[in-house]
């Protein structure tokens, strides 16, 4: 753990849910940027570059605050897609969409591409990288894609689904769970540890 002030670059109930379970306390900034904005081909590169761009509209507002305890602090910011098939897919747009997603996935597994950034604000060192799970699906039902997309969270989900609450659907997952929800464990913490 760290003595440093943490804050989480997201408003990610997922992203939460995995540092609260690593131990950490933290505080949340959403960085309020237009993701769609920043476009690139490959899933990596474009984690990457949506993280950083997090992290720099975070970086600004932290850096023109009055906030002593923000400008000590160590921030992560991280982005998430899922690519199926060779395809990247972020949060579905549609309900038909999301329908889509999740009913294609008994055909080809959701692999989940999440880039990490962490900023030690005060010395300004930046350290990033990129990790993999894979998480294969049994086929979903009409009747739980009906759930699902009523109970509402699988709309605000890179790739259409949560893994939460698909249990009786998954089959082998390979990486770390935490990778699917969004913030890789072992990589989060490796990352932290380099910029103290």
């Amino acid at each position: 753990m760290t003595s440093r002030p943490l804050i989480l670059g997201s408003s990610s109930i997922w992203r939460k849910q995995v540092l609260t379970d690593m131990g950490y306390t933290f505080k949340t900034m959403s960085p309020d940027i237009d993701e769609k904005a920043i476009r690139d081909s490959d899933p990596k590169t474009l984690t990457l570059l949506i993280s950083r761009a997090k992290a720099q509209a975070l970086l600004k507002r932290i850096k023109e605050s009055d906030n002593e305890q923000d400008k000590k602090s160590i921030m992560i910011c991280s982005d998430q897609v899922i690519v199926h098939n060779g395809i990247i897919r972020e949060k579905p747009e549609t309900e038909q969409q999301c329908r889509d997603y999740l009913h294609s996935y008994e055909f080809h597994p959701a692999v989940a591409v999440v880039s990490v950034v962490v900023v030690n604000i005060e010395t300004g060192k930046i350290v990033e990288g990129t990790e993999i799970a894979t998480q294969h699906f049994k086929k979903i039902t009409d009747e739980f894609i009906d759930k699902l997309i009523k109970q509402g969270d699988v709309m605000h989900c890179a790739g259409g689904f949560t893994v939460e609450h698909m249990s009786d659907f998954t089959l082998n997952l390979d990486g770390e769970i935490e990778t699917i929800m969004g913030l890789p464990k072992t990589l989060t913490k490796d990352l932290i540890n380099q910029v103290l």
